[in-house]
């Protein structure tokens, strides 16, 4: 399947060839600032599947080997990198309603007056890996 996406304003647009990897809410603090949402949904996909297709975002190094992505017209956060692993920020798809989620991760940070009800595994760090992937 192919997925689409891009920011708010429409500047910055990418597609990934690939379905997703993993997927998960992320509860970390450092999500929490970059949404402005008590949590971040994001998507692994292969980065040898994914390109801009229009325009390029900015990026930051949010913590050592850590890039974000973002629209710099806007301010759309849009992927993030780590450990060579690509995250696309849920939200920023075009259909993230498609995307079945597999789990909770940092759960440790999680604001108390979040209930989460969905019944999906919740885990107090990464589930294994950088980003929330689990480990292969």
């Amino acid at each position: 399947m192919e997925w689409t996406g891009g920011c708010l304003c429409g500047a910055v647009r990418y597609r990934a060839s690939e379905d997703s990897k993993w997927s998960s809410y992320c509860h970390c603090a450092m999500c929490r600032k970059v949404s402005g949402a008590p949590f971040m949904g994001f998507v692994e996909f292969p980065q040898g599947a994914f390109a801009w297709t229009q325009g390029q975002p900015d990026e930051y190094e949010s913590s050592k080997g850590v890039i974000r992505h973002f629209c710099k017209k806007c301010g759309s956060s849009l992927s993030f990198v780590a450990d060579g692993v690509l995250f696309v920020s849920l939200g920023s798809l075009d259909y993230p309603e498609k995307i079945e989620m597999k789990a909770h991760t940092y759960t440790s940070a999680q604001l108390p007056q979040v209930k989460l009800a969905d019944g999906l595994p919740h885990f107090p760090g990464p589930a294994g890996g950088k980003g929330g992937r689990p480990l292969n």
